[in-house]
C-alpha cells in the first residue's frame, strides 16, 4: 500500500530552493466543468507574496483526463507540494487523485483542502493512508506558508501525522478584508473548457465570481466549515474591477456572482450596481440570494446593472417543513420575492428539495403546487443529502434520526463508521418515501413544470433573437438529459 512517508523530510526538500506547487481539480461524471474559484485565488495569491514559487494547475474535470494521462501530467511538474480540491460529492475522485499523485510525486507533500477535509480532517487522514495534510478552512495562507516551509506545528489550520498520530493545530483567523487579495487568476486554467450551464450562460463567454464569503443564515442542509458563518465581503469597486478583467482579458459578456447569498448586505449590493452603471460597463449577470433579502428599489437597480436571473432557494412549500430546516422565512416571503422580482422584469430559478425530515406525499404536493404558483422561469429540484459539516449530518452522528434514515449502497443500515461519501454512499432521510420514489418524483415534478401549455408559451414569447433561441435549445437539450 502507498503511504505518507515521513512529512519532516519533505519539507526539508522545499527549503533553499524556488518551490514548486501543483493545484489539482479532480475529475468528476458531472459534465458541466465549473472554474474552481478557490484554487484560482490561491494561484493569485502565491504569485503575489512570492515571485520565486513555480505554481501549476491541473484541472483533471475540465480536460476529462484518464487516470494514465493525470498520472503523466502531474509527474511532469516535478511539484514538491501538491494541494487537491476536495467536496464530499466528488470524495471518490479525490481519493483516487490523491493516490495517482502520491505515485507521481512519491517525495511531495500532499494537501487536501475545501469542504470536505474542512468538515471532517481526521476522518480523511484516517481513511488516505498516502494523504499528508488537510486544511481546514481558506487556504490562501496556508499554501504560502507550506511554500515558505514554515514547520506544520506553526500552520494554524491544519491537520497532519506526526509519529503515527494526527494533530490538529489551532483555528486560523478568517481573512476578514478581501480586498487585500488579489483577483483571482485564471490564466493557468483551461477557460475554454468551461461549460456554460442553463439556466446560466445566456451569453459567452461567460464567466463565475464569488464577492463574498460566508453566510450567517443555520439552514440545516449547509456545510460551513470552510468559509464559517462570519460574512466578509469585497468592495463594489474591487468588483467591478474584476468583472472589467474578465471583459479586458477573456471578452467576457456575462458572468455569475457564485456568494450564498449576495444581497445579504442590500446597500453594498446596490453600491455595486450603481458602480457597474457608473463605469458603464457592458455585461450581464446572475446572482443566488434569498427571498427576504430583497426589494423593490433594489431589485429595479439589479435590472439596470444588468442583473438578468436570480436564483432563489425556496426548498419547500410547507411551513412546517421550511422551520424544521431553519430557513427562517415563510412561504408568504416566498410568494413575495417571485412577484417582485417578475414584476420588475428578472428571471428567477427556484430552488427545491425532496427528502426532507417529515417530508410526506402531502408536503412535496404542496412544494410541487407553490413551484407553479410562483412561476419561476426554470426550477431545480434536489434530494436532500446529509453532508459532513451540515447541523443535519452532526445530528445524525448524535443519534436523533435512528430509524429514518438510509446509506446509499450500504448493506450495514445506519452504520456511520468510517468516510463514506464516495459515490452511491450519501445519507438520505426516507421518512415515508425512498430515495428511488423520490427519485420518480423529482423526474415527474419536472415533465409537469416544463412541459406544461403555459411554460412552453411563456417560454416562446421571450425568443426575440437566434441567441435567445440558441440559449433555450442548450437549455431544454440539458433538462431533458437530467430527466432520463
Amino acid at each position: 500500500m502507498l503511504e505518507a512517508s515521513g512529512i519532516s523530510k519533505k519539507m526539508m526538500t522545499i527549503k533553499g530552493s524556488h518551490p514548486k506547487i501543483l493545484l489539482i481539480n479532480p475529475p468528476s461524471e458531472f459534465k458541466t466543468p465549473v472554474l474552481p474559484l478557490g484554487l484560482a485565488s490561491i494561484v493569485a495569491y502565491l504569485k503575489e507574496k512570492n515571485n520565486e514559487i513555480g505554481v501549476f494547475v491541473i484541472d483533471a474535470w475540465a480536460e476529462n483526463l484518464e487516470s494514465e494521462e493525470l498520472k503523466d501530467r502531474i509527474a511532469k511538474t516535478g511539484a514538491d507540494i501538491a494541494g487537491i480540491y476536495m467536496v464530499s460529492p466528488r470524495y471518490d475522485q479525490a481519493k483516487k487523485t490523491i493516490e495517482i499523485c502520491r505515485q507521481a510525486l512519491p517525495g511531495s507533500l500532499i494537501i487536501a483542502g475545501g469542504p470536505h477535509p474542512s468538515a471532517m480532517p481526521r476522518e480523511t487522514l484516517e481513511d488516505i493512508p498516502y494523504l499528508d495534510v488537510c486544511a481546514i478552512g481558506e487556504g490562501e495562507e496556508i499554501m504560502l506558508e507550506l511554500a515558505n516551509n514554515n514547520p506544520l506545528s506553526d500552520i494554524r489550520g491544519i491537520s497532519y501525522r506526526k509519529n503515527g498520530n494526527i494533530v490538529t493545530t489551532p483555528a486560523r483567523e478568517l481573512i476578514n478584508d478581501l480586498d487585500s487579495l488579489p483577483i483571482p487568476d485564471r490564466e493557468l486554467f483551461p477557460i475554454e473548457k468551461y461549460c456554460t450551464h442553463p439556466p446560466y450562460g445566456r451569453k459567452k463567454p461567460y464567466f463565475t465570481m464569488i464577492t463574498s464569503r460566508g453566510c450567517p443564515f443555520r439552514c440545516a442542509y449547509c456545510s460551513k466549515d470552510v468559509f464559517r458563518q462570519n460574512y466578509r465581503a469585497k468592495s463594489p469597486g474591487k468588483v467591478c474591477d474584476e468583472i472589467e478583467e474578465l471583459i479586458l482579458k477573456y471578452g467576457a459578456k456575462e458572468t455569475h456572482f457564485y456568494d450564498d447569498d449576495f444581497t445579504l448586505d442590500m446597500k453594498r449590493a446596490e453600491e455595486i450596481c450603481n458602480e457597474i452603471i457608473r463605469r458603464r460597463i457592458k455585461i450581464i449577470w446572475s446572482c443566488t440570494t434569498r427571498v427576504d433579502l430583497v426589494n423593490e428599489n433594489l431589485l429595479k437597480k439589479m435590472k439596470e446593472a444588468g442583473c438578468w436571473l436570480i436564483s432563489y432557494g425556496v426548498e419547500s412549500g410547507n411551513q412546517k417543513i421550511l422551520d424544521a430546516i431553519n430557513k427562517g422565512f415563510t412561504v408568504k416571503q416566498i410568494m413575495s420575492a417571485f412577484e417582485m422580482t417578475r414584476k420588475i422584469g428578472i428571471s428567477t430559478v427556484g430552488f427545491f428539495m425532496v427528502g426532507l425530515p417529515g417530508e410526506t406525499e402531502e408536503t412535496i404536493k404542496e412544494t410541487l403546487a407553490l413551484s407553479k404558483k410562483i412561476k419561476p422561469n426554470f426550477v431545480s429540484w434536489g434530494i436532500l443529502v446529509a453532508y459532513p459539516g451540515s447541523s443535519f449530518y452532526k445530528d445524525i452522528q448524535a443519534g436523533k434520526y435512528r430509524g429514518r434514515l438510509r446509506i446509499l449502497g450500504r448493506d450495514k443500515g445506519e452504520d456511520l463508521t468510517g468516510t463514506f461519501f464516495g459515490k452511491g454512499n450519501y445519507i438520505v432521510f426516507e421518512d415515508s418515501l425512498t430515495f428511488e420514489q423520490l427519485q420518480t418524483i423529482i423526474k415527474k415534478a419536472n415533465w409537469e413544470f416544463y412541459f406544461r401549455p403555459a411554460y412552453l408559451l411563456q417560454a416562446a414569447s421571450s425568443i426575440r433573437s437566434f441567441s435567445d433561441l440558441n440559449y433555450y435549445l442548450r437549455a431544454a437539450a440539458g433538462l431533458i438529459q437530467s430527466i432520463i
